[in-house]
């Protein structure tokens, strides 16, 4: 007879609780950017420098990375499905804000190459960091 397993670890309370986290972290990492780069017009985007745009950037992969081994870790997955799902999660939010005002096209492809990849790659560190 298998054992069951707690509802608070499975994968869609996984998914709800790295998906928190990674938002937050990217609320976190955007704040420390806006205080180092400012901030700007987004409809003119003449105001917006290169440095805000990267500043971003980097708080939407870190924070996939963190939704992605955090949902990992939580649903206490054998597989990277929750965490990738999480980083996919996340990208869509980001698309919902690129579709907002208009973003450089190298941050656009940039943010869907690179969310997935690091949820992804998060995912399979934290799963190979449990199995050691």
């Amino acid at each position: 007879m298998e054992a069951r397993r707690n509802w608070l670890r499975s994968p869609i309370v996984g998914g709800v609780v790295g998906v928190f986290a990674g938002g937050l972290t990217i609320f976190l990492l955007e704040a420390v950017g806006h205080a180092l780069f400012g901030t700007a017009d987004p409809s003119d985007l003449s105001s917006v420098t290169t440095a805000m745009f990267a500043a971003v950037l980097v708080g939407w992969v870190l924070g996939s990375a963190v939704a992605g081994a955090l949902a990992t870790y939580w649903a206490q997955a054998t597989k990277p499905t929750t965490g990738v799902v999480v980083g996919l999660v996340l990208l869509a939010a980001a698309g919902s804000n690129m579709l907002a005002f208009p973003h450089p096209v190298w941050m656009i492809v940039s943010a869907v190459v690179l969310m997935p990849a690091a949820a992804t790659i998060a995912a399979r560190a934290t799963l190979a960091a449990e199995g050691e």
